[in-house]
């Protein structure tokens, strides 16, 4: 997936003025997938466990490049194969052809996947609400030029930051009366689903139930 617009939007995120007033010397994480997807994956920030935040890495920049449980997660899911996601390896061993065969599972899958904020930090703590808000509006660029069909926003900044309006988990999937979401995106109206964070500090087994519900 290469496409004109994108590209220029990814160059815009290099340029990055925060990064570059912090010395930050870990490279922004650009989107991936296809273009009109049936689901565009949004989580909130990539941190220094992606391979290719490095400085000296020249390939593709993706979310979640090295990390093999986020991917697994993935597969439970039901979004991509399992026998692709049990193939990879740690981080310490991640090479290209895994980079590849994630890239073929995103297209193959009808996925994409990126971050509200593509900056990398070397910690995990969330961004600050300037920086956020800063490229909240890269973001709606991205999403009108993805056209996605449904949005899957992990965790509930995400959410928030979509929509302005604060989700609790727990009640939106296991609750009664389960709300119907369908709200505006960043000036477009997008279906959007709430989902737990699948990895870390998130809950993998829930996003993977919430996850094969959708796909």
């Amino acid at each position: 997936m290469r496409n004109t617009k994108l590209n220029k939007l990814y160059q815009r995120v290099d340029r990055c003025s925060f990064c570059k007033a912090s010395g930050n010397k870990l490279q922004h994480i650009h989107g991936y997938g296809t273009l009109n997807p049936k689901l565009m994956l949004i989580l909130i920030n990539p941190t220094h466990r992606n391979v290719s935040a490095h400085h000296g890495y020249h390939g593709p920049r993706f979310p979640f490049i090295g990390v093999r449980q986020f991917w697994r997660v993935l597969a439970e899911g039901g979004l991509i194969d399992q026998k692709v996601a049990r193939s990879l390896p740690l981080r310490s061993g991640w090479n290209s052809k895994h980079t590849k065969l994630v890239q073929r599972e995103l297209i193959r899958n009808k996925l994409f996947l990126t971050n509200v904020v593509k900056c990398c930090y070397d910690y995990s703590a969330y961004p600050s609400g300037r920086v956020i808000k800063d490229q909240t509006k890269l973001l709606a660029e991205e999403i009108r030029i993805v056209n996605p069909k449904k949005i899957v926003a992990f965790g509930g900044l995400v959410y928030k930051t979509l929509t302005g309006r604060n989700v609790k988990l727990s009640k939106y999937w296991y609750g009664q009366k389960r709300e119907k979401v369908c709200e505006a995106t960043l000036e477009r109206r997008t279906p959007i689903v709430p989902c737990y964070f699948p990895i870390g500090r998130g809950k993998p087994k829930e996003a993977a139930e919430i996850l094969r519900q959708l796909a």
